[in-house]
């Protein structure tokens, strides 16, 4: 019996749920890009430490993805690493 296909498999046949992730991770990745321009004008004024940057975002009173008001710097490092990886790939 062949094993299951997961998720990204080149090929794999679409399992339930998938368009939904899929549209989700999209709606994420334009958050995150449409973000990202505030981030740099944040970063030239703020700094670059998460501490900074989650207290700028948090006083313009910037919604966090899910809707949050306060922004932590782990949400912060979260989203920096996230769009790092987008603009490495």
């Amino acid at each position: 019996m062949a094993a299951p296909a997961r998720r990204g498999d080149a090929g794999a046949p679409a399992r339930r749920g998938d368009a939904g992730r899929d549209a989700a991770a999209t709606r994420a990745r334009g958050y995150r890009q449409r973000l990202a321009p505030v981030l740099a004008a944040i970063t030239a004024e703020a700094g670059a430490t998460p501490e900074g940057i989650a207290a700028c975002l948090t006083r313009r009173g910037i919604p966090k993805p899910r809707g949050g008001r306060v922004w932590t710097p782990p949400d912060v490092r979260r989203l920096l690493s996230r769009l790092a990886d987008e603009a490495a790939s």
